[in-house]
């Protein structure tokens, strides 16, 4: 028996015309299966608001790369050495911890279509930087690769390398990458992007589990009383 008829066979049996008695039976048969419902939506409550949580973390985290992204392509023809590797060094940490937050979504349990928009987040980052044969020379010049697992490695001596002997170019690149990042993490945080629209289903799901666990506990003490 679901939680609603439960709920619905039990409120009539309050309400009706039997005796105390009856209501008392009625009362301590269905004590097992309320337990039992309160257990699953708990659980089931605990999952959903932990998978809430880490796409909390990587809406946060696509949002900190997104900036870092738009960074890169505003570098000014006058950017220092400095500059320009400092725009990097910020980019290439908010890229891996938007890489490593969805990985943290993916592995949690609550709801498998959530996780699969998570991993998406992953193969959207590995094809937006190989798909694109200007982006993935881009990559080349500054001395980045893609892992498996969707995270970024640096050859800092091959950058440094291309920064004194080509600085524009290397500004060029920086913007390539950028330009590309940028736009994907706007797609993914956008209502009906994948980021997005998830979180929307996992707030419905939970606020559905909120209510379900509110109005249980109200049957509960309206049966006892």
């Amino acid at each position: 028996m679901n939680i609603n008829a439960l709920l619905n066979s039990g409120t009539s049996g309050a309400q009706g015309g039997s005796t105390s008695a009856s209501k008392t039976a009625t009362v301590s048969a269905a004590s097992p299966l309320l337990a039992k419902a309160g257990q699953r939506i708990q659980s089931a409550l605990d999952a959903s608001s932990t998978q809430l949580s880490k796409f909390g973390l990587l809406k946060s985290a696509l949002a900190d790369g997104q900036v870092t992204a738009l960074a890169l392509t505003q570098l000014s023809s006058t950017a220092s050495p400095e500059a320009v590797t400092t725009a990097l060094g910020t980019f290439f940490k908010t890229f891996n911890a938007s890489i490593s937050a969805a990985t943290g979504a993916a592995n949690s349990a609550a709801s498998t279509s959530a996780s699969n928009s998570a991993k998406r987040v992953i193969s959207d980052a590995k094809s937006a930087l190989r798909s694109d044969p200007v982006v993935s020379d881009a990559m080349k010049k500054l001395g980045l690769a893609l892992q498996s697992d969707g995270s970024l490695v640096q050859d800092a001596k091959k950058f440094a390398t291309s920064l004194a002997s080509d600085p524009a170019g290397v500004r060029a690149a920086l913007a390539s990458v950028g330009k590309k990042i940028e736009a994907l993490n706007a797609r993914e945080l956008a209502t009906s992007g994948t980021v997005g629209a998830a979180l929307t289903g996992l707030s419905q799901h939970n606020t559905a589990l909120t209510t379900q666990q509110k109005a249980l506990k109200a049957f509960e003490q309206t049966a006892s009383a």
